[in-house]
């Protein structure tokens, strides 16, 4: 910054005056009175406001005029002691127009850290002014749609007939689901911005995978699927409750939706050795296995489509997830057909976050 602020012309006149008191010194006094040292002072001037090629003929000027003392104004070199401190004259000289450039590179690079960093604080900022926006924008006229939907269910409006129940009931469904994925999205993008915050508490995961197999019945019902769970006991973890309840319902949910009428979804909650396994197995059409290993990667989504309708997400944020417990999620194909996906979360404290 202070390159810009001072002028080269104020600064090329000290370095000139700075020389021509030095010369003057230098050639009116033996060659074995070294005054050549001075030239530093004019070396880091330079260095600190004029830009590198100027610094570099300022030193190169320097260690000529040093040199050139052996000869004026004798006109004859005097002793082999006074060329070797001329040339520890110059090497001091280059060492020094060497560590100030080394320093100002440092300076130029500290300085654009620090503008990358606040470019970077303010792109947050902004990033969660828009999630924010996004949010009100988007969830506020789905609410607002569920709401009347359900007034309409109710008969708050008036009677309803049989088929506009059917109807109402196709609509909420289409609501809830658009729901879902906003706020998936949401969630996803929260998360990439300023990493997941767990809220971590004790949980019983047997009677969390209970709940979410619960909710989900009705669906597995209506796809006339046998959606079967096997827990076991004694299965506390810190976990996030609210967060893992998402990857359970995610990874049940995708069986659900991709295995065909009459075929079984099984859960299986497990401990092995010294973590807490999830299973979850269909019967469907199973993963292509070019597919396998990106599954879990953000808007990826294979032939088969394995993940949630029209998202692309649910893995990727159920996988998210997964990782911020230090567990990890995986996916394999059935060898009697169909896809198993698992999760496996080691059974350690795991401290909360500030």
């Amino acid at each position: 910054m202070l390159r810009k602020v001072y002028k080269f012309p104020p600064v090329a006149g000290y370095i000139f005056l700075s020389f021509s008191v030095i010369l003057f010194l230098e050639f009116s006094t033996p060659p074995e009175l070294i005054f050549g040292y001075l030239y530093v002072g004019p070396i880091l001037l330079a260095n600190w406001f004029l830009d590198r090629k100027s610094t570099l003929f300022v030193t190169a000027l320097g260690v000529v005029l040093t040199m050139t003392n052996l000869l004026v104004p004798r006109f004859a070199i005097s002793s082999s002691i006074a060329v070797i401190d001329r040339l520890i004259t110059v090497i001091a000289l280059l060492t020094v127009a060497y560590l100030g450039a080394r320093f100002r590179d440092a300076q130029e690079e500290a300085t654009r850290q620090k503008a990358a960093l606040q470019a970077q604080e303010e792109l947050a900022r902004v990033q969660e002014d828009f999630v924010a926006t996004l949010s009100h924008d988007l969830k506020t006229p789905l609410l607002g749609a569920r709401q009347t939907l359900a007034f309409f269910d109710s008969e708050q409006f008036g009677a309803v007939t049989g088929e506009q129940h059917q109807v109402l009931s196709t609509l909420q469904k289409s609501n809830a689901t658009q729901l879902a994925m906003v706020n998936t999205l949401l969630a996803i993008y929260r998360n990439d911005i300023s990493g997941l915050v767990l809220q971590l508490s004790e949980v019983d995961l047997d009677e969390l995978c209970a709940e979410q197999i619960m909710v989900l019945q009705d669906l597995a019902l209506s796809r006339d699927l046998e959606l079967v769970y096997e827990g076991c006991d004694q299965a506390f973890l810190a976990v996030d409750r609210l967060q893992l309840g998402r990857v359970i319902s995610n990874l049940v949910s995708n069986a659900i939706n991709h295995t065909p009428r009459g075929g079984k979804v099984q859960v299986h909650l497990f401990k092995a050795q010294e973590e807490f396994r999830l299973i979850v197995e269909d019967t469907g059409s199973g993963i292509p296995s070019q597919d396998i290993k990106r599954i879990f990667e953000r808007f990826y989504q294979s032939e088969g489509a394995r993940h949630a309708p029209g998202t692309g997400l649910g893995l990727y944020l159920s996988r998210q997830i997964v990782e911020a417990h230090h567990g990890r999620i995986w996916a394999a194909n059935r060898a009697e057909g169909g896809c198993t996906f698992g999760v496996s979360l080691p059974e350690i404290s795991i401290p909360p976050n500030p």
